[in-house]
């Protein structure tokens, strides 16, 4: 620079200046906003077309920082990875040295496309690190050698290119501003491996964390953190919101969300007092409660809520999760009702041997009573003792039919017998007399019993298994058949058993029209524990035990749905298949229907299908009272749409057509006076259904067999209470 002209020197020292300047100024020269600056800088003393930065990648590749500038053409800077070309690399790279091109027309790939965006010819400058000991801006030492003690190796190169050809560049002026490039591009190189190396540890923090998030989100619980100032959702993994149905954010923007989100108050309490003790710091014991879920039937969960507490221990935060334990608590469940059946079955064999014994001491008294009726000293005219004589059998008859029904019960609840135990003649046809005897109850107000026994022979089976299973068989029949809304829809609607047999084989057929088996579900149904049902309906376990119960006496038992002919497809056919054992004796003929006892008062309205039990409620409650009756519950509506008008309704549960709860519940609708005066009758055990309709109405109830005193006593309760609710409210 010594030798140069003093205009000269002066110029090269103001452009060394301006370049030294940016240098000094900024960290790293490889941001847009610095680049654009040291463009500037080199534009003013060597204008150019393309300005590049170029530093050397594995495999021949330049990673280039560029930005063109002109008279009419300016863009703002760019990196881009580009092949090098050889010649290029080899000279300013390998040997340290200055590389011109002077026409790129002529050039590899990379020139031609130099030339298509206007740069004609460059010169690429070779740019070496900061020597040992270099300030910031300090320029490198000026050397031609690839190397020097003095100099580090070639980092980068300066890249001029220009829209005509570069013999006019000023060559000398470039190499000493690459030369005080070197400390700077030095500096931005480390800055730049230092930002690559905090990204990378960033990055690899959001990987962390997003496995954390998939592992939080994927885990079949429901896993929560609540503030521990306000108690109030600050985190909800992704499984709450499939578990529950409601969104993520949506759940954390709704105030008590989780507290909400407890179906019941105990579950309520229960989650209310484990947060209490885990802002406290206390842990607590875990909890099982049901959760709402949006469009669908509550879960169970198990709760654990406790404190998350600092080295000072303060409480941080609280966090818990919620495990769905809905099968386990289904399977629990059932397990109980196992349990409870089998009590119920130790219990019902001790009580038919209690009822035995006054039913044998009432059919003695009757016929004492017919024998003094006869004697020579009792004086009767012709239509009184017809009339004594008739009411004398019936009672006789129904006092036979409980103590026949007390039998079946004590003989299905007799406990299953050890494999290889003695078995004995069964005849098929009074069993499945004995068992629709049992669950006629069940069937009538859902649909007709059709029966077609034929005359079959014997099979060995142990004491009671066989009724234990068509039992199971009807029962399943009745609630597969939606509750009908008239006696219309009901005669629609059957249950059929048939017996048959071939000599060899004897197959008891129970056929219903109900809703059937949905296809997926056909082979699983003989599985343990497997229903469709609610828990407090069933308990998956009939069907399995009954075909253990056939098996194990050497037949089999199958299933068919839809019902093959049935119009229109559906229902379920259930075939018994046994070996028969050999002839036996004419089958026991059917038992009469079983006459019931019923009571009334005032203007009292008796809704009664049994004809016989209708009559003698009328006998009796009509010596205090004005007594209707109805055979139907269809017939009491049209008695009440004809403008008949009652005090009380005593009125039976279970009944062909419409059931007494339906008629309950249309009456209310209309009449909801009138509903307050309903006192409901039933002789049959009633299920959960029945158990919840009674708890909500608030009805009162008389179980069959009750007397005329207990009838016209809660119709008196019934009449008393409502004047004086009439009276109250200034009716």
């Amino acid at each position: 620079m010594l030798d140069a002209p003093a205009s000269e020197r002066s110029r090269r020292l103001v452009a060394l200046n301006a370049v030294l300047t940016v240098v000094a100024r900024h960290s790293n020269l490889l941001l847009p906003r610095p680049f654009e600056e040291l463009a500037g800088a080199v534009c003013r003393f060597a204008p150019f077309h393309l300005l590049a930065v170029v530093f050397p990648e594995p495999e021949g590749e330049l990673l280039a920082y560029a930005t063109f500038r002109g008279e009419t053409l300016s863009a703002a800077p760019f990196a881009a990875r580009l092949p090098a070309p050889a010649a290029l690399f080899r000279r300013v790279f390998g040997e340290g040295k200055t590389f011109s091109c002077e026409s790129t027309r002529a050039g590899d790939a990379l020139d031609k496309m130099g030339a298509a965006e206007g740069c004609l010819s460059y010169v690429a400058l070779p740019v070496r690190s900061a020597p040992p000991g270099a300030e910031p801006g300090q320029p490198a030492a000026r050397s031609s050698a690839p190397a020097s003690a003095g100099a580090g190796p070639v980092i980068a190169a300066l890249v001029l290119g220009y829209a005509e050809a570069a013999a006019a560049a000023p060559v000398a002026l470039l190499e000493e501003l690459a030369e005080a490039l070197g400390a700077g591009l030095d500096r931005s190189l480390r800055v730049v491996a230092g930002e690559r190396e905090a990204a990378e540890r960033l990055l690899r923090i959001r990987e962390l964390e997003e496995q954390h998030r998939n592992l939080l989100d994927n885990a079949p619980l429901i896993i929560f953190r609540l503030d521990p100032e306000s108690g109030e959702l600050s985190f909800l993994n992704r499984h709450a919101e499939r578990l529950l149905g409601v969104p993520v954010a949506e759940a954390l923007r709704t105030p008590g969300f989780l507290a909400e989100a407890h179906a019941d108050p105990e579950g309520v309490m229960c989650f209310e007092d484990a947060v209490a003790r885990a802002k406290l710091g206390a842990p607590s014991a875990s909890y099982e409660a049901r959760l709402r879920r949006r469009g669908g039937d509550a879960i169970t969960a198990r709760g654990t809520v406790y404190p998350l507490v600092s080295d000072r221990g303060r409480v941080v935060a609280i966090e818990g999760v919620l495990a769905d334990v809905s099968t386990e608590h289904a399977a629990r469940t059932r397990l109980i009702q196992v349990d409870r059946l089998s009590t119920l079955g130790t219990l019902a064999a001790g009580v038919a041997h209690e009822i035995n014994n006054p039913a044998a001491f009432i059919l003695l008294g009757l016929d004492m009573l017919d024998r003094l009726l006869r004697g020579p000293n009792v004086r009767m005219e012709g239509a009184a003792a017809s009339s004594a004589s008739e009411l004398l059998q019936e009672l006789r008859d129904s006092i036979k039919r409980i103590v026949d029904i007390v039998r079946d019960l004590k003989l299905f609840a007799s406990p299953p017998q050890p494999e290889g135990s003695r078995r004995t003649l069964t005849d098929a046809n009074r069993t499945v007399e004995s068992a629709l005897s049992l669950t006629r109850g069940q069937i009538i107000e859902r649909a007709q019993i059709v029966k077609s026994l034929s005359e079959v022979p014997p099979v060995l089976m142990e004491d009671g298994r066989l009724g234990q299973v068509i039992v199971n068989l009807l029962v399943n029949a009745a609630q597969a058949i939606p509750k009908p809304s008239s006696k219309l829809e009901a005669r629609e609607q059957t249950v059929t058993v048939e017996t048959r047999s071939d000599g060899q084989t004897v197959e008891i057929v129970v056929t219903d029209t109900g809703a059937g088996i949905a296809e997926e579900n056909l082979p699983r149904i003989w599985a343990p524990f497997f229903t469709t049902k609610g828990p407090e309906v069933g308990t998956g376990l009939g069907l399995s035990i009954s075909r253990e119960i056939i098996e194990r006496a050497g037949g089999q038992i199958a299933a068919e749905s839809p019902v093959p002919g049935a119009d229109p497809p559906g229902g379920a056919r259930f075939i018994i298949s046994l070996p028969a054992a050999g002839r036996t004796e004419e089958a026991t003929p059917s038992v009469s229907p079983v006459p019931r006892l019923v009571s009334k008062r005032a203007r009292v309205l008796v809704v009664e299908d049994e004809a016989s039990l209708a009559r003698a409620l009328s006998e009796q409650l009509g010596r205090v009272h004005q007594v209707s009756l109805a055979p139907s519950a269809d017939a009491a509506m049209g008695m009440l749409a004809g403008g008949q008008r009652f005090d009380v309704v005593l009125c039976d549960l279970r009944m062909p057509g419409m059931s007494g709860d339906v008629f309950y519940t249309r009456v209310r609708e209309s009449d909801p006076a009138l509903a307050q005066g309903f006192i409901f009758m039933t002789g049959v055990g009633f299920g959960a259904d029945f158990e919840r309709f009674l708890a909500s109405s608030g009805r009162p109830l008389l179980e069959k067999p009750f007397s005329a005193e207990d009838a016209l006593s809660a119709i008196a309760e019934v009449v008393s209470a409502n004047s004086a609710s009439a009276r109250g409210s200034g009716a």
